[in-house]
C-alpha cells in the first residue's frame, strides 16, 4: 500500500493490519509497518494512539518529543516507545526508516521494560540485525505473503529480544524492584486514593528520591503514571462492561464523573462516551 501524506515520498511503503480476537488476547501483532522516506514536512502529533512504535533510522535524524523530554535518533539507532502518552515526532530532509506499529499481551510492560534497561533511543550491537528484520517484513509484504499470528508475533518477539541488552545504571539497578513493587500497586489500588509518601515508604525512599527514580525508571511521573492506569482501566470498563459513568468514576478513583471525563478527555483524545462507542465490546491490550 502506497502512502502520500504530506511529507512523505512516493516511493514510501505500508501495510495496515487488523488483528482478530484471538491475536489481541494472547500473542503481539502488528497494526502497521513500513519504509518512509521524508522530506521535512513530514510529522506526527498526537494526544494519545493506543500502539508502540519501533522505528530503525537508515539515514537522516527522527526527532521525537515524549513527557516533556526530546529525542533525536540518526543512523543506525532505534527509537522504541509508547505512543497512549502524548507525542510528537518529525523528520528532516532526506530522512529514512523501517517502522512497525504493534500491540498485544504484555506489550506494553515489554516496551517499559526494554525502555529501562536499553533506553528509548537505542545504540546497541544488536541494532543491524533489527534492521534486517524489519527490512525482511516489508519485503515479505510487499511479496504478498501472509502467515499465522503465531508466527507473525514470533517475528515481533525476536525483534525485541534483540533490543534487550541492558545498560541500566546501578542506582537504577538497585531500585528496579521497589519501582515494580510501587507500579504494582498502583494497578491494584487505581479505585483508592494513592500518595506520593504512600508509594515512597512502601520502597523504603524518600519522597524526592522516589519520585526522581521512578521517572528515570517508568518514563513517567508517580501522579502521571497513576492517572494513566485508571484511565487504562476506565478504558478496560468502558469497552467490556455496561457500568455508568458514575459507576466507573468510582472504581478507577475519581469522586464524580466530570473528573474523569476531565481526565480521560485530555489524554485520550475524546470523551468516555465517545470511546465506548468506538470500542464497546472489545478486547483492549
Amino acid at each position: 500500500m502506497r502512502n502520500f501524506e504530506i511529507g512523505i515520498l512516493p516511493e514510501s511503503t505500508c501495510f495496515s493490519f487488523s488483528p482478530n480476537t484471538e491475536a489481541k488476547e494472547i500473542f503481539l501483532y502488528p497494526t502497521m509497518c513500513g519504509h518512509y522516506f521524508c522530506t521535512a514536512e513530514y510529522y506526527i502529533k498526537r494526544k494519545h494512539f493506543p500502539r508502540l512504535l519501533l522505528v530503525y533510522v537508515c539515514s537522516g535524524t527522527l526527532y521525537l518529543e515524549l513527557s516533556e523530554k526530546k529525542y533525536q535518533a540518526s543512523d543506525g539507532q532505534i527509537l522504541l516507545f509508547d505512543c497512549t502518552q502524548p507525542h510528537h515526532y518529525y523528520a528532516t530532509d532526506a530522512l529514512e526508516f523501517y517502522f512497525l506499529h504493534f500491540d498485544g499481551a504484555q506489550a506494553h510492560e515489554l516496551c517499559r521494560y526494554i525502555n529501562r534497561t536499553s533506553g528509548l533511543v537505542i545504540d546497541g550491537p544488536n541494532n543491524e540485525k533489527v534492521h534486517d528484520e524489519l527490512r525482511d517484513l516489508i519485503q515479505f509484504y510487499e511479496d504478498n505473503n501472509s502467515e499465522s499470528v503465531m508466527a507473525s508475533s514470533g517475528r515481533i518477539y525476536r525483534v525485541l529480544t534483540l533490543l534487550d541488552n541492558p545498560v541500566m545504571s546501578p542506582q537504577l539497578q538497585k531500585h528496579g524492584d521497589a519501582i515494580n513493587e510501587a507500579v504494582r500497586y498502583i494497578r491494584s489500588n487505581v479505585g483508592k486514593k494513592i500518595t506520593l509518601h504512600e508509594l515512597a515508604e512502601l520502597c523504603g525512599l524518600s519522597d524526592y528520591y522516589f519520585s526522581h527514580i521512578f521517572k528515570d525508571i517508568t518514563g513517567l511521573s508517580p501522579s502521571n503514571f497513576i492517572t494513566y492506569s485508571r484511565i487504562d482501566q476506565a478504558k478496560s470498563l468502558l469497552s467490556s462492561t455496561s457500568l455508568t459513568l458514575p459507576q466507573i468514576a468510582k472504581q478507577v478513583g475519581y469522586a464524580n464523573s466530570s473528573n474523569l471525563i476531565v481526565q480521560f478527555t485530555d489524554r485520550v483524545g475524546c470523551t468516555p462516551q465517545e470511546f465506548r462507542a468506538q470500542h464497546q465490546g472489545d478486547e483492549w491490550s
